[in-house]
């Protein structure tokens, strides 16, 4: 297999071995990585570039799948760059968390107009207890 950026011929072991190693990536396995307790939550969020240079007065908004003291996973509707800092931040009045900078890990496709985002937290947080955690339960993923 040919890589077209460095022009490097890879043999069918290595491209084995890379197959593997997505494979050991799948929303399975790193479920079974996650150390934070995980709640679903559904609030208001918005999010704008972490750097002030790239920051243009726009930010946009999604909403939360779920959140934990490590990170959350949220829907928007453009996609966020893996590997960029944001900073995320929930509507107060439904979620009393003050703005939290976020790295993103990983991005998916859900529609044309919605994107999935998984990203952890530069700080670990301490969440604030809210009647939807005692209504909807919280698990681990």
């Amino acid at each position: 297999m040919l890589n077209s950026k460095d022009h490097i011929i890879m043999d069918n072991t290595q491209a084995d071995s890379l197959i593997d190693e997505l494979a050991n990536s799948s929303s399975d396995a790193v479920k079974k990585l996650r150390g934070h307790k995980r709640q679903s939550l559904r609030v208001k969020v918005y999010v704008e570039p972490a750097s002030m240079s790239a920051r243009t007065g726009v930010r946009f908004q999604g909403v939360t799948g779920d959140i934990s003291s490590g990170g959350t996973q949220i829907l928007v509707a453009r996609p966020l760059a893996i590997g960029d800092v944001y900073q995320l931040s929930f509507e107060r009045e439904e979620f009393d968390m003050p703005p939290v900078y976020a790295l993103c890990l990983r991005g998916r496709t859900v529609r044309p107009d919605a994107y999935e985002a998984g990203l952890r937290f530069l700080e670990q947080v301490t969440l604030p207890s809210s009647s939807s955690e005692e209504e909807q339960g919280s698990h681990i993923l």
